[in-house]
């Protein structure tokens, strides 16, 4: 319960300037949301495995009605699973306070999340499989 207060405490520090942009704001959420997910990408890094126990699903975002917007595979050996939480649940943090602000609407359709599996040295999401 301390780790989810010290993130939220962490995301209010990091993002309570990008909330309060002035201009246009979808712009500016998207521009944030943009920036943050290539930093992310750079964080991800290539995900190299030897195996599947490498391999990680991380989630990012926030659809209008709940649940990830997305999921991302990555490598224990090549990404540091802390610091890719604390990305991802600000990133996750800053399209919930978009899609509040912009009255955002969707399919409501929640995503599953993928299965993770290492193919030919790297760990991808597996297909859908329904």
């Amino acid at each position: 319960m301390r780790r989810l207060a010290a993130r939220v405490l962490l995301a209010g520090v990091v993002l309570g300037p990008a909330l309060a942009w002035s201009g246009d704001a979808a712009e500016s959420d998207q521009a944030a949301l943009k920036s943050m997910r290539e930093e992310i990408n750079r964080l991800i890094g290539e995900p190299r495995c030897v195996n599947l126990v490498h391999c990680r699903v991380l989630a990012l975002g926030s659809r209008p009605c709940g649940g990830a917007s997305e999921y991302v595979a990555y490598s224990s050996t090549t990404g540091n699973r802390e610091v890719l939480e604390a990305k991802a649940y600000e990133y996750t943090f800053l399209e919930e306070e978009a899609n509040r602000k912009n009255a955002a609407v969707g399919t409501c359709q929640v995503l599953a999340e993928p299965r993770v599996a290492c193919t030919r040295g790297h760990c991808i999401l597996e297909p859908d499989q329904r």
